[in-house]
């Protein structure tokens, strides 16, 4: 083995179990907690969306089960090809689901086959309020009480943790009070501030930066038929979220993005409002929020180009949407006193309101919002 060497000492090169999945200074943390001896009960993985939180914790999972583990995983030996493919009997993984009476068995079944071939991709039902039911805890906790059918530690995943509904996480906390010598908790979020701090208090947190530029395009490459079309589009507006690359990846993204800006243009000019207000009927009819969301995501980064383009109009080429240099330039010149940074508050916060399942009226959401930056650049 090579080592790197400095003026003054070798740098001795760091441990790692996946080359895949990035993140090796967690990776070399927790290889050092197996060796220490000091590896916890429970883990709560947080940090932006997108940095590959779910498709580590399968990982962890192979690598406390594999026949060649605790230090390595190969990938090969019957323990990781089940965990690869979610089907290993002491592992499980839990995401927010509709209610039981609006989901079928088959249908959850779906969704994990999807999640064992992409391990990166969004895990969910689009266009339904779904959440994590205390009675999936209780079967969590039941499920605890047994003894390991085949591997070496049970290892429960719960992704997206913060949409456990209040009983269920005060349930979850008492497996995390008591818990069997032979289970792994792995808690997953981007909402840290939505886990109890009861909850956060009895969890070792890692924080998971975005994914490195070159790791997000070799798992691109791997998880996509052929090369997709637009890539360094994909790449340039994705901003390190690797769930949100693969989300554009199925979708025509740039027809979505123009979608956007023209519905950007109809709030600016407001002429005519029953136009608008025929737009916003449009995108919020559908229901899919996922979607509305992305509308929005897409005129928050238009507005952060603006913004970049009026502070540095010599470095262009940071641009998210540098393919519409021209059309960048134009709205900053056209609207030079607009307050950019209050326009970029203003948008988040309206996206907030959408992921939050609570507010039932997306249409009345736009509608705000389109006053409001109306208003602002208008007025400015």
């Amino acid at each position: 083995m090579l080592l790197a060497r400095s003026k003054n000492k070798t740098i001795m090169p760091q441990a790692i179990f996946n080359q895949e999945i990035g993140h090796p200074e967690i990776q070399t943390k927790i290889l050092n907690s197996i060796k220490n001896g000091r590896l916890p009960h429970a883990f709560l993985f947080y940090g932006k969306e997108g940095a590959g939180k779910d498709a580590f914790a399968i990982e962890i999972a192979k690598l406390l089960n594999c026949e060649k583990g605790p230090l390595h995983e190969c990938q090969t030996c019957s323990q990781c090809v089940k965990i690869s493919k979610l089907g290993h009997p002491d592992i499980r993984f839990i995401f927010p689901t509709p209610s039981d009476k609006q989901t079928k068995p088959e249908e959850i079944w779906e969704v994990l086959r999807d999640k064992a071939e992409n391990p990166y991709r969004r895990t969910g039902f689009p266009g339904k309020n779904t959440f994590i039911s205390i009675d999936t805890i209780r079967d969590l906790k039941y499920e605890a009480k047994f003894k390991l059918y085949e591997g070496k530690k049970k290892v429960f995943i719960l992704s997206e943790a913060d949409e456990m509904r209040p009983e269920a996480a005060n349930a979850l906390l008492k497996i995390l009070e008591e818990p069997p010598d032979n289970l792994m908790l792995i808690l997953i979020t981007s909402r840290i501030h939505r886990i109890l701090p009861t909850i956060r208090s009895r969890s070792q947190l890692i924080h998971f930066p975005p994914l490195a530029g070159d790791v997000s395009l070799k798992i691109i490459r791997k998880y996509s038929s052929g090369s997709p079309d637009h890539l360094s589009h994909i790449i340039r507006f994705a901003l390190g979220n690797i769930k949100m690359a693969f989300d554009f990846i199925e979708e025509d993204i740039l027809d979505q993005r123009d979608q956007a800006i023209e519905f950007l243009r109809k709030v600016v000019l407001l002429e005519k409002s029953h136009e608008l207000m025929n737009s916003i009927q449009s995108i919020t009819g559908s229901r899919d929020r996922r979607n509305m969301i992305l509308l929005l995501f897409f005129i928050l980064t238009w507005f952060h180009d603006t913004f970049h383009y009026k502070s540095h109009p010599e470095n262009s080429r940071n641009l998210i949407h540098s393919d519409k240099e021209s059309n960048i330039k134009a709205f900053a010149e056209a609207y030079p006193r607009a307050d950019y940074e209050r326009l970029i508050a203003t948008t988040q916060a309206a996206i907030r309101d959408l992921e939050d399942p609570r507010n039932l009226n997306p249409a009345l959401i736009f509608t705000d919002l389109s006053i409001k930056i109306n208003q602002m650049i208008k007025n400015a």
